[in-house]
């Protein structure tokens, strides 16, 4: 492919809304592919919410040496990362937080949290072959639960790593950060016989204490982790792929109690290990065009255990989705069923002594159709049925050392000091629509539009705190309406976007913790996401720009708070709000507000050996946002108080350098300038409160070179 080709690609892959809207198209690759059977279709057209839709691509990753989830979206509008330490960061799509988003490695859903001060989701951007990002309720093959939309990381195969006539190869890696640490990666891969091929890596990352922009040291941020991954792939037929992947990923360091919180010098850390485990085996059977079926069986099971509170937990995730589409006429329909079971299982000893366990199970069937009423009109439609159960068992036990072993306290009969704690919900189920529309005026310029609902029931707890739950019968299922507006011009040079969105889930559930009480799960209000992004694009030849808009406000709406009133005979009055602005520290789970945002991504190919480029992403401040309203139900506080989240200006850059076909060098430099700031997606400064100077996120990391050389064989 010709440099002036692969910018046209770069162009248009960098603003997924692009290749989705004027494409029609959510996987490139998968194109790629396919191109040589015919037979052989794969359900990629997206309507409803497609202009806000966002994908990364393998070459943005390596470019800027993406090491964490913060690299992996760092250039993406609609999602922001809170936290620079891995294990403790957390994604946020819209301001909503990953809990409420349907995230899936290769088909397979990363469920739940099993530390509410930890992130749910880890991947080594190593491995991956595209990352797509839905924002906000989308179609009716979007998943279970995709309140807040979802998010799709698909991984590499054998034949993305082989070149063109080979059979075996394999790729070492090395990466230095010089803030701080170092990374190393081999792969082998190649085809065992004609049709089965095989990919196997391993990844190693090793990071000392960050400094941020001040050059202070960012206490209690060293960890180590390790990968190992193997992918099967085989060619069963001329019209049947199967492909079987393993993944083993494990993160240990010495963090602080709260491990999204910033630590002080001198503060206590406490030894933590965590770890995840994803099989998944994916089939795909291109018979006709009404048999092009699609089958997913997962299963994914994360750990996290650590010294502090003698307490682990682990969560499994099993289930599948298979799913055909049917080519009729000018339909291309789309159906299926999904269940997914989550288990979580958590065990403490001397401080809350007990074994609880959780088991959440949804099933969903779903159609959807997307009509060529004609050449210029494609019409979406489709609705899904999803039916939600969940069962919580918990033995509360008085647990005592003996002999260096912590055991169950007997009475004078030798029988166990237990109590019983166990309950099931009701089934939360029912039926969720959307409908959209994509009109071309010219192959250049479409307009879209689109409505979407879902719905989402009881989730397993956060393992954590599934020992403190109070089971509440009144609890219902969340609802989500999201509409969204987009216009495109895309003429292969320039491009233009505006899209508009408002989603509003009715009667968020929240855990609402209640202090001597425990957690509570209650409907508290309705969670709003209103915004807009717009992006303008230019590429000539070896050269390309894109500039974005972010602008998002998200805030809970009709919230009811029980505050202490001295005039009300009973000391207490109930206050229902309207726009609550999120915060990590008391809202976490649900959402976290950030300030606009302003981005600029350039990229130019200086020749076919030597590619470069710079962003630049600028944050405005974000001021006078209200906090402690739970504070005060809880007569923690006595009023409201206001906390700022500063702006900040982040600068990276890259270089590339390939003198032959298998070796490559990089240099990328993130945050140029070594800009100082706490990302908004952390937990915000509350230093100038009284009591709460010790509640403060990590800041980012300071300016860091990172340098790699990787060689082909």
């Amino acid at each position: 492919m010709s440099s002036v080709s692969t910018r046209k690609v770069r162009l248009k892959t960098s603003i997924a809304s692009a290749i989705l809207a004027a494409l029609c198209s959510a996987n490139v690759y998968a194109e790629e592919a396919l191109s040589e059977k015919k037979t052989k279709k794969i359900e990629k057209i997206t309507v409803v919410g497609a202009t806000t839709n966002s994908e990364i691509t393998p070459t943005e990753l390596e470019n800027y040496q993406a090491n964490d989830l913060g690299d992996i979206f760092r250039h993406t509008p609609s999602v922001t990362i809170g936290g620079s330490l891995g294990i403790a960061q957390k994604i946020f799509v819209r301001g909503m937080e990953d809990s409420m988003v349907n995230v899936t490695v290769d088909g397979a859903p990363q469920t739940s949290t099993l530390f509410h001060h930890i992130g749910r989701v880890a991947i080594e951007p190593e491995l991956l072959r595209s990352v797509q990002v839905q924002a906000g309720a989308g179609e009716a093959t979007s998943g279970t639960g995709a309140v807040g939309g979802a998010i799709r990381f698909k991984t590499k195969n054998a034949d993305d790593m082989l070149a063109n006539g080979e059979q075996f190869g394999g790729m070492i890696k090395a990466n230095y950060f010089s803030n701080d640490g170092h990374k190393e990666s081999v792969s082998l891969y190649g085809k065992v016989t004609d049709s089965i091929g095989v990919l196997a890596s391993y990844v190693n990352v090793s990071r000392n204490n960050m400094d941020d922009g001040d050059g202070e040291e960012l206490y209690g941020t060293a960890s180590d982790q390790e990968l190992g991954f193997i992918k099967i792939s085989a060619d069963l037929t001329d019209n049947q792929d199967l492909t079987l992947s393993y993944e083993i990923r494990k993160e240990e360091g010495e963090f602080g109690k709260q491990t999204n919180w910033a630590p002080l010098k001198g503060d206590p850390l406490f030894e933590s290990w965590g770890e995840r485990e994803t099989l998944v085996l994916n089939h795909a059977w291109y018979l006709n065009s009404l048999v092009n079926l699609e089958t997913t069986l997962y299963q994914t099971e994360s750990s996290f255990k650590r010294e502090l509170f003698t307490w682990d937990a682990s969560i499994q995730t099993t289930g599948f989705d298979i799913r055909n589409t049917s080519d009729i006429g000018d339909h291309s329909i789309t159906y299926g069923v999904e269940q997914k079971v989550d288990k979580v299982h958590s065990s403490s000893y001397e401080e809350f002594g007990g074994v609880f366990d959780e088991k959440g199970t949804v099933t969903g069937v779903y159609a959807q159709d997307h009509w060529q009423i004609s050449d210029e009109l494609i019409l979406s439609f489709g609705a899904r049925y999803d039916a939600y159960e969940l069962d919580h068992d918990g033995i509360e036990a008085n647990w005592i050392k003996v002999e260096g072993k912590w055991v169950v306290e007997t009475d004078a009969n030798g029988k166990p000091v237990t109590s019983i704690d166990s309950f099931s919900t009701d089934k939360q189920d029912g039926f969720s629509g959307n409908i959209g529309f994509e009109y071309s005026f010219t192959d250049s310029l479409k307009l879209s539009a689109g409505y979407a609902q879902a719905l989402r029931g009881r989730q397993v707890a956060d393992a954590f705190t599934v020992g403190e739950l109070s089971h509440n019968e009144n609890l219902s299922a969340e609802d989500v309406e999201n509409t969204e507006l987009g216009l495109i011009y895309n003429d292969g040079t320039w491009l233009f976007e505006a899209s508009a969105y408002l989603s509003v889930i009715n009667g968020v559930v929240f855990d609402k913790f209640k202090g001597r009480e425990g957690v509570f799960y209650e409907n508290i209000g309705d969670l709003e996401t209103n915004g807009i992004e717009l992006v303008a694009g230019y590429q000539a030849g070896d050269f390309d720009v894109i500039v974005s808009y972010n602008h998002n406000n998200v805030e809970l709406n009709n919230a009811p708070f029980v505050w202490p009133d001295a005039n009300d005979p009973s000391g207490y009055s109930t206050v229902v709000l309207d726009g609550v602005d999120m915060s990590a520290y008391e809202f976490g789970g649900l959402g976290n507000s950030a300030a606009d945002s302003f981005n600029i991504n350039f990229n130019y190919d200086l020749s076919e050996q030597i590619k470069l480029g710079m962003s630049y992403n600028h944050v405005a401040s974000l001021n006078d946002i209200d906090v402690f309203y739970r504070s005060m139900e809880l007569e923690w506080v006595t009023q409201l108080e206001t906390i700022n989240k500063p702006g900040y200006d982040v600068v990276d850059a890259y270089i590339t350098y390939e003198p032959l076909n298998n070796l490559r060098f990089d240099l990328s430099v993130q945050n140029l300038l070594d800009e100082s700031y706490i990302s908004h997606g952390s937990v915000a400064d509350y230093g100038s409160i009284t009591g709460y100077e010790n509640v403060v996120g990590i800041k980012e990391r300071g300016r860091d070179i990172r340098l790699s050389v990787s060689y082909k064989f």
